[in-house]
């Protein structure tokens, strides 16, 4: 199977793709597409990476056409005779697939693509989840929605971690694509990415956080991947943020694979 041709069907398809999965098995299909990022120069690696993607499309429907005949092919023939994609095509195609929108979403603007603030109104002002603000809830729990208590505090508890201001879009310091850098929107210092992301030699976004932010997808829930990060991982026995470097890369990635894969945080 030609996977240059095969990712260019998925891209084409993208929107559909959203339509057919539902959220946790578009995640787990991106999670498996991720995979052909560490194929090499093998062949039968690639092979067994897009079988995988093929059986992360299960639930599309008959009448996908040509998808749906995909699903059907003989899979022993696809590992077999898969080509090796090049590392520049398989981003490209990731980047389409991470910013499809999903069903019943508005297509995000370029705008919104380069700013992942605004496309979460909640990270633009936290106060949209507490109409009273974080304070009030503090003060009268009783008198507030406890989901929105819950949510404040937790937001609270990420702010606290040491972080940087934003890079703007475009610089090398905010990554190649929305999902690359958390950001997270401080009510009184604006919008702030934690500093685990980067290198501290280099100043620029680690490449292990580059990619499980994609598995994390960073974009849509910024809130949510930093608590992975900065929350205590029972698999891996603490935060993962404080185990960069100390951990091989892959055992962190395989983790947010796991979480991505269980279709939950």
């Amino acid at each position: 199977m030609d996977t240059h041709e095969l990712l260019t069907l998925l891209v084409r398809h993208r929107e559909q793709l959203r339509q057919w999965l539902d959220e946790d098995q578009y995640r787990h299909f991106l999670a498996m597409t991720e995979r052909l990022r560490e194929v090499g120069d093998d062949p039968e690696r690639a092979g067994m990476a897009v079988m995988a993607i093929v059986r992360a499309l299960w639930p599309v429907p008959d009448e996908a056409g040509v998808l749906a005949e995909l699903l059907h092919a003989d899979h022993r023939s696809i590992v077999t005779a898969t080509t090796v994609p090049t590392p520049e095509a398989v981003l490209a195609a990731l980047e389409e697939l991470y910013a499809a929108p999903a069903a019943g979403e508005p297509d995000r603007t370029e705008a919104e693509a380069a700013d992942p603030i605004a496309t979460d109104p909640v990270a633009a002002d936290p106060k949209a989840a507490d109409p009273e603000g974080a304070d009030s809830l503090a003060a009268d729990p009783a008198a507030a929605d406890p989901v929105a208590a819950v949510i404040a505090a937790a937001r609270r508890r990420l702010l606290t971690a040491p972080s940087r201001a934003a890079a703007p879009a475009g610089s090398p310091a905010a990554g190649d694509g929305p999902a690359d850098v958390i950001v997270l929107a401080d009510p009184e210092d604006g919008p702030r990415s934690p500093e685990f992301q980067f290198d501290p030699d280099t100043g620029q976004p680690r490449d292990i956080v580059v990619r499980i932010n994609r598995i994390l997808l960073a974009d849509r829930d910024p809130w949510g991947a930093a608590d992975w990060w900065l929350g205590r991982n029972s698999w891996l026995g603490g935060p993962p943020a404080s185990l960069l470097g100390r951990v091989p890369d892959d055992r962190l990635a395989d983790a947010a694979l796991a979480l991505v894969e269980e279709g939950g945080r």
